[in-house]
């Protein structure tokens, strides 16, 4: 009886090793693919109110060993209730400098008639040094106008396309999640939006 139970218990231990061996190649694939995740870059939702400024952080998180040198990226909103005013460079420019260019290209109204602005984003490294790479941070403040008599909205800015280079000029891929423009007047309902939060 005793050798019987012995036996089980082998056994019980022998399929728990068994799954062991197996979770080890399925927990290094997760975090190969966690330590190949690309670029990230974060424009910010921000709420404001009527006859102020809108403040729009875009934030840079770096890939693990793939540092790039510069980055153009686009940016589309619906600009009937919001315009873009200027940008100014954000607290990572404290920790490796670099040269922030934003220029607006106004598009054709869409499909409700509604206008539209294009944000061209130019980032780059200062310092001639190849070594030197973009830092992670907080890149930029975007700031937007909000007119007093605006209606409650919410506007989305929407990435359209994104490109990077590294220190030797070859592509690197960046994902970028879009933001929001949230307006809203007190003691009335904010129509046809929604908030979340990063």
């Amino acid at each position: 009886m005793t050798m019987k139970l012995c036996s089980y218990g082998f056994v019980a231990s022998l399929g728990i090793a068994a799954g062991v061996l197996l979770l080890f190649p399925a927990l290094a694939a997760a975090q190969a693919s966690e330590a190949r995740a690309p670029a990230n870059l974060i424009l910010g939702t921000v709420a404001s109110d009527r006859g102020t400024t809108a403040t729009v952080p875009l934030y840079y998180q770096p890939a693990e060993d793939t540092p790039i040198r510069s980055l153009h990226l686009e940016v589309d909103f619906v600009s009937n209730s919001v315009k873009f005013a200027k940008a100014e460079k954000g607290i990572a420019a404290e920790i490796q400098d670099f040269d922030l260019a934003v220029e607006t290209e106004e598009l054709p109204p869409n499909d409700q008639e509604l206008s539209r602005t294009r944000l061209k984003i130019d980032i780059a490294v200062v310092d001639s040094d190849p070594g030197k790479a973009l830092p992670r941070g907080l890149w930029t403040f975007l700031d937007f106008r909000i007119p007093e008599d605006a209606k409650p909205f919410a506007i989305t800015l929407t990435p359209v396309s994104v490109t990077a280079q590294d220190e030797a000029g070859q592509p690197v891929e960046v994902t970028v999640e879009a933001g929001k423009v949230i307006v809203s007047v007190p003691d009335e309902p904010l129509v046809g939006c929604f908030f979340f939060t990063h």
